[in-house]
């Protein structure tokens, strides 16, 4: 029976108290039928779509790069830079690939990675560069072949080269947003293909074939 007491004036407390704020008790009830109301009514708004059959995108041949390569950065040629400066093998290796894309490009080397952080970060010329290859290996004199392992790594710009010529976004949102590396999704990811109208990709860009 005490409990049952405790009960009741626990209840006749609380409606005490929601009776003496009135405005706040109306809003306690009307928003989560509110809130639910608009969730209904936006679900019988929006229209699914059937999409019954995969898409399926043309093939993309490799001696065909995307159209933003056709155009030069801003007052200059893109920039394909090389580490370690004192290789010929890297040299030789760098200017091949430039050859290879045939577009008007030219070759940066630069003895050691941190050499060409500094350029990046106080040079403004480096907004041509394209991208870096990192040869991981000392190479101890210039005529020294590359190994029959060649280990080596990347290093693109933080900011998409291609951020003038995608379909979505504005410039100065593709110019801060990164890569996003560290996400396995998209941000605000949508239902199908990420680019359903770019067979070559779409975003996040810096595709070279």
């Amino acid at each position: 029976m005490a409990v049952l007491r405790q009960l009741a004036l626990l209840l006749w407390k609380n409606y005490t108290l929601q009776k003496r704020k009135v405005l706040v008790t109306v809003l306690e009830l009307f928003l989560p039928l509110l809130f639910s109301g608009i969730l209904i009514w936006l679900r019988l708004k929006i229209q699914s779509e059937n999409v019954p059959n995969a898409t399926i995108y043309p093939g993309q041949s490799i001696q065909e790069l995307p159209l933003f390569f056709t155009f030069p950065p801003p007052g200059d040629t893109w920039e394909l830079a090389y580490i370690p400066s004192h290789s010929d093998a890297a040299k030789t290796v760098t200017e091949t690939v430039r050859r290879a894309l045939v577009i008007n490009m030219r070759v940066r080397s630069f003895p050691s990675e941190k050499d060409f952080e500094d350029y990046i970060r106080y040079d403004n010329r480096s907004s041509s560069v394209l991208a870096a290859v990192v040869f991981e290996h000392p190479f101890n004199h210039s005529k020294e072949p590359l190994p029959l392992a060649v280990k080596y790594h990347l290093r693109f710009s933080y900011t998409r080269r291609n951020y003038m010529w995608t379909q979505t976004g504005s410039f100065f949102l593709k110019e801060t947003e990164g890569w996003h590396t560290t996400s396995l999704f998209p941000l605000f990811p949508n239902p199908g293909p990420r680019e359903p109208a770019s067979p070559d990709g779409g975003e996040p860009g810096e595709k070279l074939g």
